[in-house]
């Protein structure tokens, strides 16, 4: 979208500054890019410049849209980003906490063991 914008502008600006500068304010057969365009009164003359215009602000309409969309598509990939990134931390402290209360209730198995053996009586043993 941008480049088919920046295409179009670009077109129509070289037509424009060529047909200005060739013609020299002559309305009766004006030349664009040496072609001849077969033009003769001021009436389209006129309806050649606002075709000419149209195309240059639908050629900078696509190319701030363009630009929108691709700023927006950006915005949103950034803030994708950053939940993937809080996720991932809420991740990792979730596997160290795991971590730490796995060891310590293996602790407090190995300790109710222990504390269960000595506990028998000796015939037992």
């Amino acid at each position: 979208m941008i480049i088919i914008g920046l295409l179009l502008l670009i077109a129509a600006a070289a037509f424009g500054i060529d047909f200005v500068w060739k013609n020299d304010f002559r309305v009766a057969d004006p030349t664009v890019f040496g072609q001849h365009l077969g033009i003769h009164d001021a009436t389209a003359l006129f309806v050649v410049g606002a075709i000419t215009g149209a195309a240059a602000l639908l050629g900078i309409a696509l190319l701030v849209a363009g630009l929108r969309r691709k700023g927006s598509k950006a915005a949103t990939r950034h803030q994708q980003g950053k939940n993937e990134r809080r996720t991932r931390d809420e991740r990792d402290a979730l596997r160290s906490e795991n971590t730490e209360l796995r060891a310590e209730l293996d602790g407090e198995r190995e300790t109710a063991t222990t504390t269960a053996r000595t506990d028998e009586p000796a015939e037992r043993r």
